[in-house]
């Protein structure tokens, strides 16, 4: 049985910071109106950012890469937009054959559901590219906007998991069926993907140019499917949640 993968302190820590400010701004600066506070509505902001992925299962590595948002401000902080990101190379650990697996032809194209039993282990690597719907609001931490402000949401849409298939597995499926090796790789996954999140940003320019530190944690399951011979069936249920951290820029106008 794997020991479960910690997530990064760094992570980790980010959330604490920023959900604790989230919590606290209420009572930061006591006796202002929000929604005098609440200085640049009407407006469209297109986010860059970069960053990393921290996953919830224990198969799965860290990985890295960059988002882009556009928002539109419509009212008094309040923010409707999509999101797109992409995070690759998280790698799967490496494949190795149990002792149950380890038997005279275990995966001999005649034992389907041995090919299949390996479940999420069969995953070499996965690319993942997520489509979100955005609601986020400010929380403003002075009347006069010279101290970062916060902001959080959430966002709904899917993930798409694009999969390589393990070359350990695939060799031991090879090693098995000499002479006929049965064509066998992991399906990409298309999954429904839930993110809240919170943002300590710090605005220059009058508000056109934003400084920004994210934390976003990722809600989605869904199964493993392997193709034999392009016939595909379930090898089990992964978890492709975890969480992500970003800095980055917003330009508005």
């Amino acid at each position: 049985m794997q020991r479960r993968r910690l997530v990064h302190p760094v992570y980790l820590s980010m959330a604490v910071v920023i959900l604790t400010l989230v919590v606290t701004s209420g009572c930061a600066v006591p006796g202002y109106s929000e929604r005098d506070a609440m200085l640049f509505e009407d407006k469209i902001h297109t986010e860059f950012k970069a960053g990393g992925f921290s996953p919830n299962s224990s198969h799965f590595t860290g990985g890295s890469g960059f988002g882009v948002r556009v928002n539109y401000e419509y009212e008094y902080g309040m923010h409707f937009g999509f999101e797109f990101d992409t995070i690759d190379d998280v790698e799967g650990a490496t494949y190795v054959r149990t002792g149950e697996e380890t038997g005279a032809n275990y995966f001999n194209i005649n034992n389907e559901v041995g090919i299949r039993s390996v479940g999420e282990r069969a995953i070499g690597k996965i690319d993942r590219r997520a489509f979100l719907v955005n609601l986020d609001w400010d929380v403003p931490l002075s009347k006069d906007g010279n101290l970062p402000f916060l902001r959080y949401g959430v966002g709904i849409g899917g993930l798409m998991a694009n999969s390589t298939t393990s070359a350990e597995y695939l060799a031991a499926i090879a090693a098995d069926n000499v002479g006929n090796v049965p064509a066998v790789a992991v399906s990409n996954q298309f999954m429904f993907l839930l993110r809240p999140s919170a943002s300590m940003r710090w605005a220059f320019a009058d508000g056109a140019l934003t400084l920004l530190a994210e934390a976003q944690y990722d809600i989605a399951s869904s199964e493993v499917r392997i193709d034999i011979n392009g016939d595909g069936d379930s090898a089990g249920d992964v978890d492709y949640g975890g969480l992500n951290g970003f800095v980055g820029i917003d330009f508005s106008f």
